[in-house]
């Protein structure tokens, strides 16, 4: 079996499998539901006072609020989501012993950490980019002053997060062959990269947990890309080591 041979290969497993099907349709889900629910739940919470005889102003809600709900989303569901969906890459396989007939192969153990890695990316990036389309698509047709850009770019910075979050799951799921270590690990990971930033200022600038806030100001049109240059930068670096660190774990496993 060749590397391509591999990674091919672990493609067909996607699709054979449910996640060519359920991760998609997550953020195909969040993607029509945030623009929705921003939309139509001010008036829903009028009534609602109105009914007990409370009456409140509530702002009108605009294209930014529908934008700010669906990356909201994806901090928290998403990530979530990519967590459970890469806790099992190397884990399951390795308790299954399915790893233990792959290494026999002519095929580097280093190559099969970067082919699970780019083959979990590849489907979650296009997952984000369908959501994505179809929340600009219903919040153009339900709000004004749409701006593709800002979005777009916040997308961006929230796609560089991402693939932190699968590298740092694909991490410790090379360490344990117990799914529930590496999920639960890959959550304590991903907790601490949230807090890093209300730590010092030194971190709200630089640390890749600033991203988050950092793509709801690009997408409000408070900051622009050029706030997350050092955020992305480190992130990727990030992934980087993490993915060197995987391959020299795995090629001293014993399995």
């Amino acid at each position: 079996m060749s590397n391509l041979t591999f990674l091919k290969k672990e493609f067909k497993e996607i699709i054979k499998t449910y996640r060519i099907w359920v991760i998609p349709l997550i953020f195909l889900f969040f993607g029509m539901l945030s623009p929705i629910v921003v939309k139509i739940l001010p008036d829903l919470f009028k009534s609602q006072l109105k009914s007990q005889g409370i009456i409140i102003n509530i702002p009108p809600q605009t294209a930014v609020d529908s934008f700010l709900q669906y990356f909201k989303n994806l901090s928290q569901i998403g990530m979530l989501a990519i967590i459970l969906f890469t806790m099992g890459l190397m884990s399951e396989e390795k308790s299954r012993g399915t790893l233990t007939l792959v290494v026999t192969k002519p095929i580097s153990r280093a190559w099969i950490v970067i082919s699970k890695f780019v083959a979990q990316t590849v489907i979650i990036l296009v997952s984000v980019i369908i959501g994505s389309v179809v929340c600009y698509i219903y919040t153009m047709f339900l709000f004004k002053n749409v701006s593709f850009n800002n979005f777009a770019l916040g997308t961006l910075d929230y796609a560089a997060y991402m693939i932190l979050i699968i590298s740092i799951t694909l991490f410790f799921s090379t360490i344990f062959a117990n799914q529930i270590a590496t999920g639960g690990l890959a959550l304590i990971a991903l907790f601490i990269l949230s807090l890093l930033p209300s730590i010092t200022k030194s971190l709200t600038k630089y640390s890749p947990g600033a991203i988050i806030n950092q793509a709801n100001d690009i997408v409000s049109g408070n900051a622009t890309i050029s706030v997350s240059f050092w955020p992305i930068v480190i992130s990727l670096l990030l992934v980087f080591v993490l993915l060197l660190m995987s391959a020299m774990i795995f090629q001293r496993q014993e399995l």
